[in-house]
């Protein structure tokens, strides 16, 4: 069941069950997925155990430190609730990072502001996460549809072949 085109590339998306989408062999993570969920839970761990000696507001400790160990959780079981999650962490790390130019901060509340955007990027943009969180990947062959043959036997145009 096609869907609406993409905003930048005008491929539009296919929509697949999520019970599929967890049986296909690319609805598994990659090494990206892993890597960024790992970063999340060791982060957003050493953020509460950082936070926790401290006498600061649940808030910080909540939006600062829990909100990465959960949303790296939500990454490995395959949340499409996860992703929203990441959204807020990006603003979140937005707002550090702005908050951490103004008061002169260390360079890892920077880094960390950059790393949550490059995650958000990745989650929003990536062929894999898009499958597996949203449920939905780009139908290329919808680009070769009445097109010449010599386009139609290209495979760089296939659908999920490099998802």
């Amino acid at each position: 069941m096609a869907g609406k085109r993409d905003v930048y590339s005008g491929i539009p998306w296919e929509h697949v069950p999520g019970d599929q989408v967890r049986a296909h062999p690319k609805g598994k993570l990659n090494a990206a997925l892993w890597l960024i969920a790992a970063y999340l839970l060791l982060s957003g761990g050493a953020k509460v155990w950082i936070l926790a000696g401290q006498s600061v507001p649940i808030w910080v400790l909540v939006l600062g430190g829990i909100l990465p160990f959960i949303t790296g959780l939500g990454l490995i079981a395959r949340m499409p609730m996860s992703i929203i999650l990441a959204v807020v962490l990006a603003g979140v790390g937005a707002y550090s990072f702005l908050q951490g130019l103004r008061a002169a901060a260390t360079p890892l509340v920077l880094v960390d502001g950059l790393i949550a955007f490059g995650i958000l990027g990745y989650l929003l943009e990536g062929e894999r996460p898009n499958f597996i969180y949203r449920h939905r990947f780009r139908k290329y062959s919808a680009l070769t549809q009445g097109a010449p043959e010599r386009l139609q036997s290209d495979p760089t145009t296939k659908d999920m072949q490099d998802v």
